[in-house]
């Protein structure tokens, strides 16, 4: 039951929203059948038949629930409740589901919001959903049930591998990896509360086990407002910004799986960032990474905004390459790997679309000081702390330095401590990358700026987070010159497509500083039908991107090298460009490409 008809019953959910938003999109709507968006086939499935109200006695999920409900105290099952929460909830979800299609234009161009406020509310159900499955496996891990562990153990830990990798492979070997290691059952009791909040659930809606065993419940700290980011503390709820990154996360996991339709829907309507609530009448929305693409607010990111949107000659340059990937048209269309379409999707919305909405955040921080209010009262969030939450997001977990798991994050951050291995920047002491070193001084630098109303200072300290926050994105050019150079033409590799994102990440910023290498990086890294990548070589490109580096303000010494490209090769050790050797390389770079 919990490993079959629980999964087959949120895929009917799911696979509604995804039917909703294809009629939505179909010149020809009549070839859907929408239906009830799978709604009547969930509760079916859940209750089941004969079920008593509020009883345990039956043999589907509902009497589960019911059960599950009995052994945890709750804030709702002290007081006169006749059935437990989730079960409440989930019929009450159910009735707002069936509502929408009530509408007789529901799931049409005529009513284009429909499959967003189906969204919501199948997100909704399926959060319910995990609290019966992760109360079971609480249980029977104090219990110390091997039996009952293995099997809700299957049902929720493969779902935590959208939540944080090093979480989901530590309960994986705790638990799955052969018997279940019940000798750690208060460290594998925290790693499940650390992911209460993936699931849509929180540490109340757990609840407390009523029953005393030999193991403790750890005091429940799951999704605290203010938990620090890589050690930096905001001081206002910004998880729901940084938050975003796990959006980039179940990106990457559905769209290397090749399930690009499902992938649309967590691209356009988002799953993780909940935005802000002032009263219930208010709707039940996520941030999106669509949002971020075609938000107005990156016009604040000049002067590379203007730069992109020239260069792209497309106000909406991220989200239309991004929809196209997805919809299998363009130039990532179908014809090319899932690995490619994957890249380029997952590491775009990270680094064309996050990136640029960063810039955005450090700059309106600046203008923010000279402007705020002489109370120093904020409406929502701090805005450096949005710029932290977007620099870190909230997958690299509290400690300093981030996660030392290399999967985890998502952001620059994470993009930093990934490339300092092979470039060779990271202090040895600290164990991770020196540009997040510096961006750590610098946020905190940052924030009593802010506060003390220093704009001056901030605006010295902004620009060097931009600096600073630029240099993983050079790194990973280097690196996927590197491993494409002896690439074929028209190769399926994802390497490809990876090097090709991360020089459109930085080409606009850099064609303002240095046109020259601008152009080397597009030569080199975009890809062209019939034409080989990397054409010049992995050190032309090294050349370049320590040029651009240099017209930047920013030492190319540290972008660090390896026995393949070294960025600082053209530069003496008082840090001065031999200003015509780039030039000449270009030239002979562009000639070779002719006679080739």
């Amino acid at each position: 039951m919990v490993l079959n008809v629980w999964m087959y019953a949120a895929d009917i959910l799911y696979k509604g929203a995804d039917t909703c938003q294809k009629k939505v999109e179909a010149d020809n709507p009549g070839q859907f059948d929408i239906g009830g968006g799978g709604l009547d086939e969930f509760i079916a499935l859940w209750i089941g038949s004969g079920q008593t109200h509020g009883s345990g006695q039956g043999f589907g999920l509902y009497a589960l629930a019911e059960n599950a409900n009995d052994l945890f105290s709750t804030g709702s099952n002290g007081g006169s409740l006749t059935e437990g929460r989730a079960n409440q909830q989930l019929k009450l979800l159910y009735q707002e589901g069936a509502s929408l299609f009530s509408m007789p234009d529901v799931c049409t161009k005529e009513n284009p919001k429909s499959p967003k406020k189906l969204w919501s509310v199948i997100n909704r159900i399926n959060s319910q959903m995990y609290i019966p499955l992760v109360q079971m496996l609480i249980i029977s891990i104090l219990e110390q049930n091997p039996e009952g562990t293995q099997v809700y153990a299957t049902a929720v830990i493969p779902q935590a591998a959208q939540c944080r990798p090093s979480i989901f492979d530590r309960l994986k070997e705790e638990l799955l990896d052969g018997d279940p290691n019940f000798k750690r059952t208060e460290t594998i009791l925290g790693d499940l509360q650390e992911i209460y909040a993936c699931f849509g659930i929180s540490c109340d809606d757990i609840g407390t086990p009523v029953n005393d065993y030999k193991y403790d419940m750890p005091d429940c700290s799951a999704a605290v407002d203010d938990a620090p980011m890589a050690l930096y503390k905001p001081s206002t709820d910004v998880h729901p910004i940084a938050r975003i990154d796990i959006d980039v996360l179940q990106l990457r996991i559905l769209t290397s799986l090749g399930s690009f339709h499902f992938a649309k829907l967590w691209y356009l309507y988002g799953r993780n960032s909940l935005r802000q609530r002032d009263s219930e009448s208010d709707p039940f929305d996520f941030y999106s990474l669509s949002d971020f693409a075609t938000s107005t607010s990156r016009q604040n990111a000049e002067p590379y905004y203007s730069a992109f949107i020239s260069y792209h000659n497309d106000p909406n340059y991220a989200d239309s390459l991004i929809k196209n990937t997805l919809n299998g048209v363009g130039k990532w269309d179908k014809s090319k790997s899932v690995a490619q379409r994957s890249a380029i999707i997952t590491e775009g919305s990270a680094f064309l679309v996050l990136y640029l909405h960063l810039i955005a955040q450090i700059n309106d921080a600046v203008n923010n000081c000279r402007n705020v209010d002489e109370d120093g009262i904020y409406e929502l969030t701090h805005p450096w702390d949005e710029v932290a939450a977007l620099t870190i997001g909230c997958l690299e977990g509290e400690d300093e330095g981030g996660s030392s798991y290399a999967d985890d994050g998502q952001m620059i951050w994470g993009l930093g401590n990934r490339r300092a291995y092979q470039f060779d920047t990271m202090r040895r002491r600290k164990k991770y990358a020196n540009v997040n070193s510096d961006l750590e001084d610098l946020l905190f630098a940052g924030k009593g700026e802010i506060d003390a109303l220093s704009c001056d200072m901030l605006d010295k300290t902004s620009a060097s987070v931009k600096a600073k926050t630029i240099i993983p994105l050079f790194q990973s050019i280097l690196k996927y010159a590197i491993s494409s150079v002896n690439l074929p033409a028209n190769s399926a590799s994802a390497d490809v497509a990876l090097g090709e994102i991360f020089a459109m990440a930085v080409i606009p910023i850099v064609k303002l500083y240095d046109e020259a290498a601008a152009q080397i990086l597009e030569e080199n890294m975009v890809t062209h039908s019939g034409i080989k990548p990397v054409r010049g070589g992995v050190q032309q490109v090294a050349d370049a991107v320590g040029s651009a580096a240099n017209a930047m303000g920013i030492s190319p010494s540290e972008i660090g090298s390896t026995d393949e490209a070294d960025p600082s090769m053209l530069y003496s050790s008082s840090f001065a460009l031999q200003p015509r050797l780039l030039s000449s390389i270009m030239t002979f770079g562009m000639f070779a490409f002719l006679m080739y």
